[in-house]
């Protein structure tokens, strides 16, 4: 434990790590891609729009006959035909012409602007008085104007959201090849423990942890299982390891990490496997560690719920992102210190803050407390060779 690692140093090793594994991927409808990763690009096959259309109800016209009109002044054309909404414009215009068009309808070819209908006046004879100039292209979406055939509409790594699989429908893209969701089971361990369904005996705690992580990796877009909760008994615990790997891409261990006689897990998986590291030079989360059992990732958080989350939000957030093969960066503002945070324990301090009005409110976190962790939206990182930050000084905040 007297070999810690700086936090940035251990996100890099477990990076690597997952970097070396091969992502797998599936076909799935653009029904189901929402908060998946996109494993491959996409491209447009076609134009969109594949026509010229128009952007407001009115006439399409040829924008040099307009020039000069106004309401003192109309242009008088002729109307040459309506183009009815879903249907091709089966007619062109000349100069003086001008055609019914609707929102989203088809221009006839030789036209190139539009004028508003309330900018008209409907005539006897089939003329229409022009009361408005309209440059070329005014109200006027161009085929191509929102994708042109051959463009990037996706990079591979992008996690979809809802606007995404609305241009996929509007490309004809029905189906995409998407990352697998990682496979990750959570094993809660301790003496202390019962679940969260049972009424704790004297000395005994609810594993809020187990929920948490679940909860935690399916955010992140993993596939996630609470393995239930093991002793602090070597035999089990090597057990329950040993079985949670065989069966996970990655295991997170919550508890059993420090150097006390009783807390196993890192023997455990030093028997099982390789250990990466052991104790981070952070507060919380001093002792977490991380290695591998043959191609399984495992990754040890310390049992106190809020030091488990924010050592998962830094370190294993941005692990299942790299086995996703994600473009990733943990969302971060600018916001002003509410008051002086002082740090003086040789470590790195994640200090939760909570964001009012642009200040960030330092929220106390007492060891082993959950609560004050829920009112917070994110957290500063305070570094190991600082005696703390100076109230009034402008500071990154990492979200939530």
């Amino acid at each position: 434990m007297l070999q810690v690692l700086a936090l940035d140093d251990a996100k890099k090793i477990l990076l690597n790590l997952a970097h070396k594994r091969e992502i797998s991927t599936q076909m799935v409808p653009i029904s189901a891609v929402m908060g998946r990763v996109l494993a491959k690009n996409v491209r447009s096959n076609e134009d969109l729009p594949q026509f010229h259309r128009s952007a407001v109800d009115g006439f399409a016209v040829m924008s040099r006959d307009t020039f000069g009109s106004s309401a003192a002044q109309p242009t008088l054309l002729c109307l040459a035909g309506e183009v009815k909404m879903g249907e091709r414009a089966r007619f062109s215009i000349n100069s003086g012409d001008c055609a019914l068009v609707w929102t989203g309808g088809e221009l006839p070819d030789g036209a190139d602007a539009m004028v508003m209908l309330e900018e008209t006046q409907a005539l006897s004879g089939g003329l229409v008085a022009i009361e408005s100039a309209s440059a070329p292209g005014r109200h006027v979406v161009f085929r191509g104007d929102d994708v042109k055939a051959g463009d990037m509409i996706c990079p591979a790594g992008t996690r979809l959201h809802a606007r995404d699989t609305g241009l996929f429908a509007a490309l004809g893209i029905t189906e995409l090849d998407v990352a697998a969701c990682p496979k990750i089971g959570i094993l809660s361990t301790g003496d202390e423990l019962t679940a969260p369904d049972q009424t704790p005996q004297s000395g005994q705690i609810r594993d809020a942890n187990g929920a948490m992580l679940v909860a935690a990796c399916a955010e992140a877009g993993a596939s996630a299982a609470h393995l239930g909760i093991v002793p602090d008994d070597e035999e089990k615990l090597i057990a329950a390891i040993r079985e949670g790997a065989a069966a996970c891409d990655l295991l997170l261990l919550s508890g059993s990490s420090s150097a006390g006689a009783k807390d196993a897990a890192v023997r455990c998986l030093m028997e099982l496997g390789t250990v990466a590291f052991h104790g981070l030079a952070l507060k919380p989360g001093k002792p977490a560690f991380a290695g591998q059992i043959g191609g399984t990732l495992v990754v040890g958080l310390p049992g106190h719920p809020a030091a488990a989350y924010l050592v998962f939000h830094a370190l294993v957030r941005p692990l299942i992102a790299a086995m996703l093969g994600e473009n990733f960066e943990l969302r971060t503002l600018t916001a002003t210190l509410a008051q002086a945070a002082p740090s003086n324990h040789g470590r790195e301090e994640l200090l939760p803050v909570r964001i009012d009005n642009g200040f960030a409110e330092p929220v106390a976190l007492k060891s082993g407390l959950i609560s004050p962790l829920t009112r917070a939206d994110g957290y500063i990182r305070i570094p190991r060779d600082t005696e703390g930050i100076a109230k009034g000084t402008l500071q990154e905040v990492i979200l939530f």
